[in-house]
């Protein structure tokens, strides 16, 4: 991984995990497991392929692998300003003892305190931001607080 800190690996981790746990042997921490979810199971392939994976479950393999953190990606409610699902979240979160970086639904500062306090590590905001539902800096200032 010369040059780089990180990778994120999303379909190739759930089809080959040894593929972690071998690039965990000679750059430690530097696997990002990506596990989207829709309906409480970890799907692959653009969202369209179930695996029958429980998230919290799939990320605690995948912490045992050497992963350094989790994308977790709630497909159910992303990009829709609907709202997240803390709930989600949470069971990964306290799955694990890596950073868990929370995404999909965010459509308020509200939703960025709610995953902060639910554990997540890092939040991703997409369509809230493009949207002008709020700035970059008022999400960060309201983090903070925490």
């Amino acid at each position: 991984l010369g040059g780089l800190d990180r990778v994120i690996l999303g379909t190739a981790a759930v089809e080959t995990p040894e593929i972690v746990a071998e690039i965990d042997e000679t750059h430690p921490g530097s696997v990002v497991v990506s596990l989207d979810a829709k309906d409480g199971e970890v799907v692959v392939s653009g969202w369209t392929e179930g695996t029958g994976l429980d998230p919290a479950e799939a990320a605690a393999r995948y912490e045992e692998l050497g992963t350094g953190a989790i994308l977790f990606t709630n497909v159910d409610v992303e990009g829709q300003l609907d709202g997240i699902d803390r709930e989600a979240v949470a069971s990964v979160v306290e799955a694990v003892d890596i950073p868990v970086i929370a995404s999909g639904g965010v459509a308020t500062v509200e939703d960025v305190i709610d995953l902060k306090e639910a554990g997540a590590a890092a939040v991703v905001v997409g369509t809230a931001l493009y949207e002008g539902e709020f700035t970059l800096r008022e999400a960060q200032d309201a983090a903070d607080e925490i």
